[in-house]
């Protein structure tokens, strides 16, 4: 049975051959530890240099207009799908990722609006961007801000998705995706606090941007599609470890005729579309289902997820993806560990096909080594019929 199929199976909740692996992984560290080459210099790896970053301060929009992260983040995620199909990945989740600005030398922006600070990880490598805060405070500074590359982006991202499709479709299942959902792209530009003031005084307005990214949105469901992608992976953190961000009902009410309109799209194009959100979303279980999710990935265990007890509280209505715990597991632990994870996690949400096993998410942590007895572990104990 090749990668197209055992995975396709899984999603439609029949028992493949074994039990197929998805990797979020999107790491420096990983990636050229998997393809055996020195991580490449990015560009900010020389804003250390006190001269330099005093210069990138002053010049950062010209670096910008001349694409000075571009490369290096296409580049990457290029190399990213390599490195998930050398280790034998069955799915891989690609991203588009041609989103950041300079700011200066120690912050980036997005096109959307959100603010960054530029991170290593412990080895040197550019760590993914983190969030600091949005740039907007009030509704005229949403309207205010130029959208130009928001608006272009659906088109680059079709055009990046029918490249990967062509040099690595053949060799893994590829799930397109975009990096912010709806509820992700209401809150984060605005800033937490700022978005629940402007949901509770200026819901009218409100309404409004999540029209504007629903529509918005539906072209990135076409940019995946319309490249011949079998699947979407749809990232929306709603939750907690301790619970969702919001109200499930009111997520219901502000999101889900706009979340159904997009997980609509996806079926109608013939693509499966899967809702990754970390945290602990049991709560949101009956409203993925409600809104058409066809799978839910990250199954989160440091944020008390059972994935035994999700399965009995969705059942088959929902594929499980992801779930391996990267904060010790996949990072640390030994291989009695990893197989007893692996082994634990088939056993609960194994029978009848539904579940993809892979990393919860992403970490510069995570080694290879325990990714590849993760995938001896799978060998070992998840193939059906089970017989654990």
């Amino acid at each position: 049975m090749n990668k197209h199929e055992r995975v396709k199976m899984a999603l439609e909740h029949k028992e493949p051959d074994k039990v197929p692996t998805i990797s979020p992984m999107d790491v420096q560290k990983y990636v050229y530890d998997v393809l055996e080459t020195p991580v490449p210099d990015n560009i900010t790896k020389y804003f250390k240099n006190p001269f330099i970053s005093k210069i990138v301060d002053i010049t950062a929009p010209i670096l910008n207009k001349i694409g000075g992260l571009e490369k290096d983040f296409r580049n990457f995620f290029v190399n990213k799908m390599a490195a998930d199909v050398k280790m034998g990945f069955d799915a891989s989740w690609n991203i588009y990722a041609n989103i950041f600005r300079l700011k200066d030398s120690t912050c980036m922006t997005d096109i959307f609006g959100r603010i960054y600070k530029i991170v290593e990880d412990r080895w040197g490598n550019m760590e993914t961007p983190s969030y600091i805060d949005g740039m907007f405070k009030t509704p005229e500074d949403f309207k205010r801000f130029k959208k130009k590359e928001w608006e272009a982006h659906p088109e680059m991202m079709y055009k990046f998705n029918v490249y990967i499709k062509e040099r690595f479709g053949n060799d893994i299942y590829l799930f397109g995706s975009h990096l912010f959902g709806l509820f992700e792209q209401a809150w984060q530009p605005f800033g937490f606090p700022t978005f629940a003031r402007l949901i509770m005084k200026e819901r009218g307005f409100m309404e409004e941007v999540i029209e504007y990214n629903k529509q918005w949105y539906l072209k990135c469901v076409d940019a995946s599609a319309d490249a011949g992608l079998p699947g979407i992976i749809y990232s929306d953190d709603m939750a907690f470890k301790s619970g969702p961000m919001l109200n499930p009902k009111m997520m219901d009410d502000l999101f889900g005729d706009a979340l159904r309109e997009i997980t609509g799209r996806a079926h109608k194009k013939g693509v499966k579309i899967v809702i990754h959100s970390c945290g602990n979303n049991k709560l949101l279980l009956p409203y993925f289902i409600s809104w058409g999710f066809d799978g839910h990935h990250a199954l989160e265990p440091t944020a008390g997820v059972d994935i035994g007890e999700f399965r009995k509280e969705a059942g088959h209505k929902l594929s499980f993806l992801g779930h391996l715990d990267i904060a010790h597991v996949l990072s640390y632990g030994t291989r009695e560990d990893v197989f007893e994870n692996v082994k634990d996690s088939i056993k609960k949400a194994g029978e009848g096909g539904g579940l993809i096993l892979g990393p919860t998410n992403s970490h510069s942590d995570i080694r290879v080594q325990n990714l590849r007895w993760m995938m001896e572990a799978i060998d070992e104990f998840g193939r059906y019929p089970l017989s654990l």
